[in-house]
């Protein structure tokens, strides 16, 4: 009989690029079903072999009437709405529940609620693996690495609050996917919370060089004291949240020795994650 998987946030960008490998060369066993809320949800959805049921993952009173008695749910979509999930699968016997390294975080509002929903999935009762990534790139919309790429092309200058001095340890999608995926296998990641960075560390400054370097161009940064940055976006609101210059006054690096002797993750450096994303990019354009 075949494994029966019930995920939720299948159609964001993790969910698909875990869909990818869970189906690859040929597929797998498993009988999945995926949570799905919206017409452009099923669209993406569509493109693999899975049953699609419409739900909430927020609402226990949507969330109930989809969910099919699962023994394994993968659990990708917001992290504030384990309470609604785990009233619904409470008869799950696998639970994997992707957090963030934003849990360690002295400048994001939301770092107590993320303790708080890690407390509460492991107090659940519902073996659980909490994994944490950094922040995600590899998609050619993504709102980050991506966004980086274009500015990059189109500019000569960059100003950078802080000069670009913070460091940040960007995780692969396809890296995150992979060791998912490792945990669902994994008896003894059953209980454990895994941080899941890149394979490589670099300032802003070093990644929006490695960016110019993969685009083969040149580019000059342009140092902004951090209180001058953090001022200018609250008197001046637009995309960039107060919060995300702020954080710049923290490095986001992690360990993940716990993930390589558990799930052997091996994750790609940030140069190469990027120029496969670079690649992503240009292949859309050609379209």
């Amino acid at each position: 009989m075949s494994q029966r998987i019930f995920i939720t946030g299948a159609s964001g960008k993790t969910g698909l690029a875990l869909l990818e490998l869970m189906f690859e060369g040929g597929g797998t066993e498993a009988d999945v079903t995926c949570l799905c809320r919206s017409e452009r949800c099923r669209e993406r959805l569509a493109l693999f072999p899975v049953r699609i049921v419409t739900g909430d993952a927020s609402d226990p009173g949507s969330l109930g009437p989809a969910y099919g008695g699962e023994k394994t749910v993968i659990h990708l979509s917001s992290i504030f709405h384990g309470p609604a999930l785990l009233e619904t699968c409470r008869e799950a016997k696998r639970l994997i529940v992707v957090s963030s390294t934003g849990v360690f975080s002295e400048h994001r509002n939301k770092a107590g609620r993320i303790r708080e929903m890690e407390k509460f999935v492991r107090n659940s009762g519902v073996p659980s693996t909490i994994i944490r990534p950094t922040m995600i790139y590899g998609t050619p919309d993504d709102r980050n690495i991506s966004r980086l790429i274009r500015f990059v092309e189109k500019s000569r200058v960059l100003p950078l609050p802080g000069a670009g001095k913070a460091l940040f340890q960007p995780v692969h999608v396809t890296d995150l996917a992979r060791c998912i995926l490792a945990s669902l296998s994994s008896g003894g990641s059953i209980g454990k919370s895994y941080n899941v960075p890149g394979g490589s560390a670099h300032s802003l400054a070093e990644i929006v060089h490695i960016i110019a370097g993969l685009l083969g161009k040149q580019i000059s940064i342009v140092p902004v004291p951090l209180a001058l940055a953090s001022l200018a976006v609250r008197i001046l609101p637009g995309r960039i949240d107060p919060e995300q210059i702020e954080r710049l006054r923290e490095d986001k690096t992690f360990s993940y020795d716990d993930a390589a002797r558990d799930l052997g993750y091996s994750p790609m450096s940030f140069e190469k994650g990027a120029g496969l994303l670079l690649d992503a990019i240009r292949s859309r354009r050609t379209r």
